[in-house]
């Protein structure tokens, strides 16, 4: 009798020689096996179906530094910068190589932006070119070194806040975006709390002091 073999089709297995009386269990038995076995290539292919964090920080409209992209002032227009982990346009950037930026606007309080087509970029008015743009921080220059720096504020980051009077008052949350939610910690007796009209926008966050000398932590993200 002619020997008859079968690869099977998922993971190319071999069914053993065909031989009378057991042939059906055989055959039955290395289909289940071939149905259920999994290997790298299946096991990459759920992780590729599966939402990511980048789709998820896209969908929500969360952009901005995760963490590192430490700003540092220069001889140069060039300010120093380390390299981190920021969101931008819902994708994840992580060099590892150093990075080499342009020199800033002399004489200027410049906004640093990360674009995750188009690369850094400096503007004066501090509103991102492009929906999903990652905020990295103030740059100012004279006529030919940088002089200070401010960092911007993290994707999941702390603003200390001490009006010193009672009443409405407004502090920069250096976001670079409006934020997806804010939360009020206090951290010294009395309360502050968001104004009713507006409780924040790409610049500012927009809060009320029951009195002088309250203190508190906003959570933003």
């Amino acid at each position: 009798m002619a020997v008859v073999r079968t690869v099977l089709p998922r993971k190319g297995i071999i069914e053993p020689q065909h031989g009378a009386n057991y042939e059906t269990d055989l055959d039955t038995n290395w289909q289940i096996i071939d149905s259920l076995l999994q290997d790298a290539n299946d096991v990459q292919a759920a992780i590729d179906a599966a939402p990511t964090v980048s789709a998820w920080v896209s969908d929500r409209g969360i952009s901005g530094v995760v963490s590192g992209f430490t700003l540092a002032t220069s001889a140069t227009l060039a300010p120093g910068l380390v390299a981190g982990v920021l969101y931008a346009q819902g994708s994840r950037y992580a060099p590892t190589t150093a990075i080499t930026l342009a020199a800033a606007p002399a004489n200027s309080t410049s906004y640093l932006f990360y674009n995750a087509t188009g690369g850094f970029y400096y503007n004066l008015t501090g509103v991102s070119g492009t929906a999903g743009d990652a905020f990295i921080g103030v740059v100012v220059t004279n006529a030919t070194a940088v002089v200070s720096v401010t960092q911007a504020t993290k994707i999941w980051g702390q603003i200390l806040i001490a009006p010193g009077v009672a009443g409405n008052f407004s502090v920069p949350h250096l976001l670079g975006r409006t934020p997806a939610g804010a939360l009020v910690q206090m951290t010294a007796s009395g309360a502050i709390w968001f104004q009713s009209l507006t409780m924040y926008d790409n610049t500012n966050l927009y809060l009320v002091s029951s009195d002088p000398g309250v203190t508190a932590k906003v959570q933003i993200w």
